[in-house]
């Protein structure tokens, strides 16, 4: 028995064409409960924003200045529970795209223990079929129906003897004859029973390949969503905190400086970013790293990390965690299409990257997605830093390895490719 997922792997494209039109309202529902949950509650806050000269005003005035702490305070209040609410909408689409794979895989599971069950019936109905002709061919070449019939005309005492022994031999290799028969049919049933099943468990998987496809496609809307809303609204805290602060502090008359402190704040967070960078790209360990391969892969590290959990480390561990300190650049380990950014539940912050072919890759926990949904990565470009964002103990990268959607253990797929991790 042949299998089939090679066939039905060759036509990704066709299956999302034929499962986008029936997803189309999850997504379009998906992307507009983004909008819908915090666009109002963000439009609130915009519009009531505090500027700068209105907390140097404030400043000039004791009590217009407690006022405006209350006020930006409950500001702050609303604000963080719209980012919350943001997040969780992105992370309601990026739960059902979870629970989507996991059937996915539970079903490819099933299916290919099926097609080995069948297939080893297959095979044990043919060697018993081979047995059983081997007899018959046995008995013919030992003289079978017509030698006993001349030895039963002969009278003499031997010949009797010796027709009885192989009448008693001939019996024997029938009945086994029989018992082997019967078991090549029998395995022979089972190997079409198992095929039938092994046929509905591919229509099953099939269909939960075009649910899973039509969720994540919904996730990744509502992640885009997210993630450009969230950057928005965290840009809008950070400046009415500092605000805050400047209010709070009775050293100074003026609000300059605190505008300036953000400025100071951004350039010393791109600073560490770039040395990280440079300790990444010269530091060692990890294995492997540094340049591109031949066939156009690299380590999405380079260097400087420990493996901190393998394939598999722990129950339901699907990819390799490479630890390293936060703010570490990530790169792209091909080139590709970057189909999801964003938030996405126990992955926190993730960037996948579709590579062609049915090779995609996974990068977890970030503490910042650099790159948006859409968007062409070439080979070791930068998409984000590490961080330990999601389901996470401490920084690092969790990255893995798919082919045609199923995930495959990172080290043997990248060492296949010229990078050892």
């Amino acid at each position: 028995m042949k299998n089939n997922r090679v066939n039905h792997r060759m036509r990704p494209g066709v299956r999302k064409m034929l499962g986008g039109v029936a997803a189309l309202a999850l997504v379009v529902a998906a992307a507009a409960g983004v909008e819908a949950i915090a666009a109002p509650h963000a439009q609130a806050v915009a519009d009531g924003l505090p500027t700068w000269d209105d907390v140097q005003e404030a400043k000039n005035n004791q009590a217009a200045a407690d006022q405006k702490v209350t006020e930006i305070e409950a500001l702050i209040v609303q604000l963080k529970a719209e980012v919350e609410l943001t997040r969780q909408a992105a992370e309601l689409a990026s739960a059902e795209q979870h629970a989507a794979e996991q059937q996915l895989e539970a079903a490819q599971q099933r299916l290919d223990t099926l097609e080995v069950q069948a297939e080893a019936s297959q095979a044990e109905a043919e060697e018993a079929a081979k047995q059983a002709a081997t007899i018959v061919s046995q008995l013919y070449r030992s003289g079978g129906v017509d030698r006993n019939l001349d030895l039963f005309l002969e009278s003499d005492d031997e010949s009797a003897d010796a027709l009885l022994d192989r009448l008693a031999r001939m019996e024997k290799a029938t009945e086994r004859n029989s018992s082997i028969s019967d078991k090549a049919e029998q395995a022979m049933n089972s190997a079409h029973t198992l095929g039938d099943q092994a046929e509905s468990a591919r229509n099953e998987r099939d269909r939960l390949h075009d649910d899973a496809v039509a969720k994540a496609e919904a996730a990744a809307i509502a992640a885009d969503a997210a993630l450009t809303r969230q950057q928005e609204q965290e840009a809008q805290l950070e400046v009415l905190e500092t605000q805050l602060a400047a209010l709070k502090d009775t050293t100074t008359k003026t609000v300059a400086g605190y505008e300036e402190r953000l400025v100071l704040e951004r350039e010393e967070r791109e600073r560490l970013a770039r040395e990280a960078a440079q300790n990444a790209g010269s530091g060692g360990g990890g294995g492997g790293g540094g340049g591109v391969s031949s066939s156009g892969w690299t380590n999405p590290l380079g260097g400087g990390y420990w493996i901190s959990a393998e394939w598999w480390g722990y129950s339901g561990h699907r990819g390799i965690d490479m630890a390293i300190g936060s703010w570490t650049p990530i790169y792209a380990a091909s080139s590709g299409t970057v189909t999801y950014a964003g938030w996405n539940g126990d992955y926190g912050n993730v960037v996948y990257i579709d590579h062609g072919g049915g090779l995609s890759t996974r990068y977890a926990h970030q503490i910042q997605v650099s790159v948006s949904r859409g968007q062409w990565v070439e080979v070791g470009q930068h998409i984000g830093y590490v961080g330990s964002t999601g389901y996470s103990t401490g920084p690092h990268l969790h990255f893995e390895t798919l082919v045609w959607g199923e995930k495959t253990t990172p080290r043997p797929f990248m060492n296949a490719r010229g990078i050892w991790l």
